[in-house]
């Protein structure tokens, strides 16, 4: 059987390529967690630990200050409102594929936050997952609380700087 391909079906598959090979390059560029080392900080609108105490008011809306300090080794230290971090650190969240198909963010940190975050907020330790990318000086992301089976609930959008 003799299969023939049209010059325009050809140039097609070599500017995918092209572009593939591009876009690869593009994307192949790895952050590094030792980059993030330092100081952040930032005010942030905080509503509430869970669904419930948001959509029940019994929290008030409200600004918080959020702390962070980042060791080059990727430990994290620091605060949301009056809630401690604890036992965090920051990792990578996706690799070339993921930052090329603009999948996830490039960093995560894991860990607790024991405290009450603002007046009138649980006072208790939650586990906590904070997906986030940096955008020059800046840092933009969500803080989740994961609560057992449940899905994970956003208390703030994250904006820090350094």
């Amino acid at each position: 059987m003799d299969m023939k391909t049209s010059p325009v079906i050809t140039a097609l598959l070599a500017a995918l390529v092209i572009t593939l090979a591009a876009s690869t390059l593009r994307a192949g560029e790895t952050p590094k967690v030792s980059d993030l080392a330092g100081d952040w900080q930032g005010t942030n609108r905080f509503t509430g630990i869970s669904y419930e105490e948001a959509s029940q008011k019994k929290v008030a809306p409200q600004d918080v200050k959020v702390e962070l300090r980042i060791i080059p080794d990727g430990k994290v230290t620091g605060s949301v409102g009056g809630a401690e971090l604890r036992d965090c650190a920051v990792g990578l969240n996706r690799g070339w594929l993921g930052r090329l198909l603009n999948i996830e963010t490039d960093f995560i940190i894991r860990g607790s936050m024991a405290g009450s975050v603002a007046a009138g907020s649980a006072n208790e330790t939650n586990t906590i997952n904070v997906p986030f990318n940096v955008q020059g000086n800046g840092m933009k992301g969500s803080v989740f609380v994961i609560l057992p089976y449940k899905y994970p609930y956003p208390i703030l959008n994250l904006r820090l700087s350094r």
